[in-house]
């Protein structure tokens, strides 16, 4: 059985993990050569754990990949909302009876680059804000009585992240911009 630190990393973890070790680099705790050496073992990793090695002797930098692969969103009525800086793991579920669900994803830290969105709406909106550079897939996607609105566009090839969307509102509309 695969562990979740023996899970394969993406660009996103990479990029996550470089910037840590700057950070560390500009408050002197790593020299020039040890930055250069840590960035170069990042870029060759292959796992979560590979990368956690990497910083592990540094401040703050316990599973410094995060391994959550589920967030659980869910109420019975009123509005569910995620923004600002936060961790997106590699499934979101949103569950809401009577309600809005918003998840504004512009300046969020991605676990991966592959996002699945499961969507189980009653009565109310789904609104998916994501950063430059990302795409979507709204093919699974279904409502009763609303409508399902791709404001990105069609994309040749998926981006970072991609998001793909499935579920939908009975009654509803599912909107990614």
């Amino acid at each position: 059985m695969t562990t979740p630190r023996d899970l394969r990393v993406s660009h996103a973890e990479r990029a996550h993990i470089a910037a840590l070790l700057d950070r560390h680099h500009t408050d002197g705790r790593l020299d020039g050569a040890e930055l250069a050496e840590r960035l170069a073992r990042v870029t060759t990793s292959v796992t979560r754990a590979d990368l956690n090695r990497v910083i592990a002797d540094l401040p703050g930098a316990a599973d410094a990949v995060p391994t959550r692969e589920l967030l659980e969103l869910s109420n019975t009525a009123g509005d569910l909302r995620r923004s600002g800086e936060w961790l997106v793991p590699p499934r979101v579920v949103v569950r809401s009876r009577f309600g809005n669900a918003r998840l504004d994803m512009r300046r969020a830290r991605f676990v991966t680059g592959d996002v699945l969105v499961e969507s189980d709406l009653t009565v109310g909106n789904l609104d998916i804000r994501l950063p430059r550079g990302a795409t979507v897939d709204l093919t699974g996607v279904r409502t009763r009585f609303g409508t399902v609105r791709d404001k990105l566009g069609a994309s040749e090839r998926p981006g970072v992240p991609h998001v793909v969307v499935v579920g939908g509102a009975w009654i509803g509309n599912v909107t990614v911009r």
